[in-house]
């Protein structure tokens, strides 16, 4: 498996798309809408309303034999505008998919670590997220120093602290991927 982790392009965003509505409607379901039914949702359709526009959107998306197969991004919201995993106005919200067919590979968790040592060289000083507590990818999220913040019934608010400059990256191949190292 060729895996190259990179900084996302304006070309992407049909992709992201596709992600936004894996992360979304990630459950095996008869009752699942269509790509499109879906990301026509006002909540979902928000999530990259504007994408690239405003100062903070980043994503990374993980190629595998060059074929894009999962994604990662985090973006800044406001009280007065914002998705479910909101926490505050200096927290940006992540959100992180992978195409079925490449689950349980360690996708999740290097995107993850892409974007948490991007934060940490940006004075990020936390991240936020939003999954169902029926999700297995809560695992990974734990596992990636992730907390729960809020509890809203059926899913957790997650945040997780970045210290400064501690890269998560620094010793891995993926420190290189801005780069089109590959691993």
């Amino acid at each position: 498996m060729n895996l190259v982790l990179r900084k996302s392009r304006p070309s992407d965003f049909p992709f992201l798309r596709n992600i936004l509505y894996e992360a979304v409607f990630w459950r095996a379901s008869p009752d699942r809408p269509s790509l499109e039914e879906g990301l026509a949702y006002p909540e979902v359709e928000k999530a990259l309303a504007g994408w690239g526009e405003r100062d903070g959107d980043i994503a990374v998306v993980a190629t595998v034999d060059s074929t894009p197969a999962g994604a990662c991004w985090f973006r800044y919201w406001a009280d007065d505008n914002h998705v479910i995993g909101y926490v505050e106005e200096n927290t940006p919200v992540l959100v992180i998919g992978v195409l079925r067919a490449y689950r349980h590979q360690g996708l999740g968790r290097r995107m993850i670590k892409w974007l948490v040592d991007h934060a940490s060289r940006h004075s990020i000083q936390q991240i936020s997220l939003s999954v169902s507590k029926d999700n297995h990818a809560i695992d990974l999220y734990r596992q990636q120093g992730f907390l729960e913040y809020a509890d809203r019934g059926d899913a957790y608010t997650m945040v997780r602290r970045i210290p400064k400059w501690q890269s998560a990256l620094t010793s891995s191949p993926e420190a290189t991927a801005d780069r089109g190292a590959t691993t």
